[in-house]
């Protein structure tokens, strides 16, 4: 059985991507960061299987959205 995977769909840092594409940040995991990651730091092209990385300005574990499949 397969899963269908929606543009606009949240994954953590350390989730495996579901299908190679474009993640845009969407927050940080803990709310109380005051890290602004930087523009080109907040959209990420993953191949599928490959992690979700943490913010790359502070190393926190963030949420990304899914903004297009590759």
């Amino acid at each position: 059985m397969t899963t269908a995977v929606a543009v606009g769909s949240v994954y953590h840092t350390g989730e495996k991507a579901p299908v190679s594409g474009r993640f845009e940040f969407v927050r940080h995991g803990n709310p109380d960061s005051h890290c602004e990651p930087k523009a080109e730091e907040q959209s990420i092209a993953l191949a599928q299987g490959e992690a979700l990385p943490p913010c790359r300005s502070c190393a926190a574990r963030t949420v990304w959205s899914l903004a297009e499949i590759l």
